[in-house]
Order: C-alpha cells, then structure tokens, then sequence
C-alpha cells in the first residue's frame, strides 16, 4: 500500500514541465553564428566561479564604432554576440545564469556595461514576431535588470541586483505571454501581441559603449560577461514529496523485517 502511495506521490509532484532550449555552452562556438558584430570574443573559458563551460562575452575598444568598417558605423552594431537557431513553441524556455560582479554596481568608476538574454520568436508563417529580452545594465541610472517589452520600450525591475553572485534569468514562452523569471521567481508576465507560435532562436550578446555619440556620455571600458547554463535544483514541492516517501517506504520495510 505504501509503495503505491509513492508511486502516485512521485507521479503527481510538481515537475519543471517547460522544455528548456538552451544549448550547453560545452559546445561553443558550434551552432553559436554573429548577430549584428562579433564581440572581441565569444568563447567557452572552462571554470569560472565555481560553473564549468562558462561563456565569456568580451567588449573591447576594437570594437567600438570607429573602429568598424565604414558600413558598421552605426549604433546598431554596438550590439554584439551571438546567435544561436532552435525551435520550441507553447511551454519552451531560454534559460541561462549570469555572474554581476560588484564592480558592475558603479559605472562612473568601472564602466557602463549591458548585457542580455534574447529569445527570438515568429508566428506561424514563420516570420520573426518577437524580441523576449532580459537582462542587466548599468547605463543611464542605477544598476537594475531590466525586460524589453514588444511595444518597443524597456522596462526596468523592481528586483534588487544580487552582486558576486550567478543571477539565473528565464524566458518562458506559454503560447499567448512572454514570461520572465529571476532566480525562480517571476518577476514579469507580458502578453505576446503579435500571435507568436515559438522560439526560433536565442541570442546572447554585451553593448559595445565605444561610442561618442551615446548619450549621456559614458565611462567606456573593455569589460567581459559571464553566462553560464542554468543550474538545475530541484523544486522544493518535489523533494518533500519524495522525502515523505521515502519515509513511508522506510516504515513499510521494518514492519516487513
């Protein structure tokens, strides 16, 4: 009887049931091709504070839009990274940790810096439908995360910035929201206005502020970013569930014995 109460306990726990998109950074750069510029580097770099196969986005002066070629010498490519194609509809997530080390909380002395999670949406003709972002900057205010919303504007969080610390960030895609997670928590729901079918592919990419034209002007910097795959914990309901279990199965075997 006990063993058939666990089994419907471990069978009926809540479960991450959002089929995750984003691929191990074990691989990069296969996969991974440039979206807009190439950064200075986008690179697996090993271990990096205490995560394995972290990538490292780097932002450097090289870059910066005087540096380009004449037909790059616009904003638009002062955004840099990757992208990588995939496909996931109702129910997929983008999901991937970023460390924000504490030097980040002042841009006057250490540089502006901006760095963000896309997920690249279409509708069912196939046509690109959305830009799902989140991530964290510190340029023009406070440090702070911040979302994009599809009307074209960004929005920042309430959340306080962790610092010296991996900040999990998380796009679910449900099918008519966008929705957006730090550390587990939702911190954002957007209703998708464009009948959105899926996720057709994820960027990851820093701002290059090598720009004089930026306004207000900044404190340019070579900076690096660092993304690491999410880690997997599980949720706390399905670990109680299978203690209790467990423990069940522990009475249910002395009483055997």
């Amino acid at each position: 009887m006990w063993a058939v109460t666990l089994a419907c306990c471990i069978g009926s726990a809540p479960s991450a049931v959002a089929l995750e998109l984003m691929p191990s950074f074990a691989t990069l750069p296969t996969g991974w091709v440039t979206d807009r510029y190439e950064p200075h580097s986008f690179t697996n770099i090993g271990t990096f504070q205490g995560r394995s196969d972290v990538l490292e986005i780097e932002i450097d002066p090289a870059e910066g839009l005087t540096s380009r070629p004449s037909g790059y010498q616009s904003a638009f490519y002062n955004t840099q990274g990757r992208q990588y194609a995939l496909s996931g509809g109702a129910g997929s997530t983008l999901s991937a940790d970023l460390w924000i080390p504490s030097e980040w909380s002042d841009a006057a002395a250490n540089g502006s810096v901006r760095t963000d999670l896309w997920g690249v949406t279409v509708d069912g003709a196939s046509y690109v439908s959305g830009y799902p972002i989140i991530g964290f900057t510190n340029y023009g205010g406070a440090a702070r995360y911040r979302v994009w919303q599809q009307a074209g504007t960004w929005l920042d969080l309430a959340t306080p910035v962790a610092y010296d610390d991996w900040t999990a960030f998380s796009i679910e895609f449900t099918g008519t929201e966008y929705r957006y997670s730090i550390d587990g928590t939702l911190v954002y729901t957007e209703t998708d206005p464009n009948s959105s079918v899926g996720f057709s592919a994820t960027i990851l990419q820093a701002y290059n502020f090598y720009d004089s034209a930026i306004a207000p002007p900044v404190n340019a910097q070579p900076y690096s970013a660092h993304w690491s795959n999410a880690a997997v914990i599980p949720e706390p309901g399905t670990l109680l569930l299978v203690a209790a279990g467990t423990a069940g199965l522990a009475v249910v075997s002395r009483r055997r014995s």
